[in-house]
């Protein structure tokens, strides 16, 4: 299940202190030592108890953000969520800082936007590890699972061995370590407004891992996430009906490094092929290049073509 770490230091440290410490030491979650002093830093920021408050008054009359480090996104950040705020942008150190902003189930926001746009009652991996410190209101509370990452190929309804921990709370002052491609959450309200900070490690080779949404009735993959611009890009271009594209997207579903890429390029060619027997051999073709992920989508799509 995911880590609680302990890191007791009373001491506070504004966030651009913050800042300038993980720039130097960086943010390894490889690395214990690594991760402890990460925390640590984490938890001083977490002891400011007016930093935030600042940030969102700056944000919301327009102003730069307080201490005038990095760029403050506003809220609507990754995943798909509408509740965070990025306080420190990706740089050097290989982290970023956001908080994230847990409406209840009263709260107005989430009766009007529904729990979906804020990532509630979804069950998730993530391809990053971060830390997360409890800092205001009572704390979401978790649905915690595992699972063997090295065992799944990657394709939407493929049989998921999930293995259930229990349910925690995110208590303030509390802090995990939510690990990449093993630990599964799935958030829940809390019984008042509440805000987590959050300390995520970030590196360029994240975003060419898989990770997923689950359906945990059926133990499966539900949805495969991550896909990233390059992917959009390769679909345009193939769409848009240039040869070098088509031989671009040829060469990446037999031979990319990345089966979601390789899946990608092959669902582009089948996209643009002309009629149904088009098509089939194009998938025909997929289910023959050498990828597991690849060959059981190309086989459900001949199954559906037939």
């Amino acid at each position: 299940m995911a880590h609680l770490i302990a890191a007791p230091d009373p001491t506070s440290a504004t966030l651009a202190e913050v800042c300038d410490a993980l720039a130097v030491w960086g943010f390894d979650p490889a690395e214990d030592e690594s991760v402890a002093h990460a925390a640590n830093w984490l938890r001083r920021l977490g002891n400011d108890r007016d930093f935030l408050g600042d940030v969102l008054i700056d944000l919301l009359s327009g102003r730069a953000p307080a201490g005038g480090v990095g760029e403050l996104s506003g809220i609507g950040g990754g995943g798909g969520a509408s509740n965070r705020v990025i306080l420190a942008a990706p740089g050097r150190g290989h982290y970023s800082i956001s908080a994230s902003i847990w409406p209840s189930a009263d709260e107005q926001a989430l009766r009007a936007s529904g729990p979906d746009v804020f990532g509630y009652g979804l069950a998730r991996d993530y391809n990053h590890d971060f830390l997360t410190l409890g800092y205001f209101g009572p704390g979401a509370t978790f649905d915690e699972y595992e699972y063997l990452y090295p065992a799944v190929a990657g394709w939407s309804g493929e049989p998921v061995e999930l293995r259930e921990l229990g349910r925690s709370q995110l208590e303030p002052c509390q802090m995990i370590h939510c690990r990449a491609h093993r630990d599964i959450n799935v958030v829940h309200p809390p019984a008042s407004l509440s805000v987590a900070l959050t300390l995520s490690h970030e590196h360029a080779a994240n975003g060419w891992m898989d990770h997923y949404l689950f359906d945990l009735g059926q133990g499966r993959v539900a949805r495969v996430l991550g896909h990233g611009p390059s992917e959009t890009f390769l679909r345009i271009a193939v769409a848009l009906g240039g040869e070098e594209a088509v031989d671009l997207a040829t060469r990446f579903g037999r031979h990319h490094p990345s089966d979601r890429m390789r899946l990608v390029a092959w669902r582009a060619l089948a996209g643009a092929a002309r009629g149904g027997e088009a098509e089939e051999r194009v998938w025909r073709e997929a289910e023959r290049s050498g990828s597991r992920v690849v060959a059981a989508t190309a086989a459900r799509r001949r199954e559906m073509l037939a």
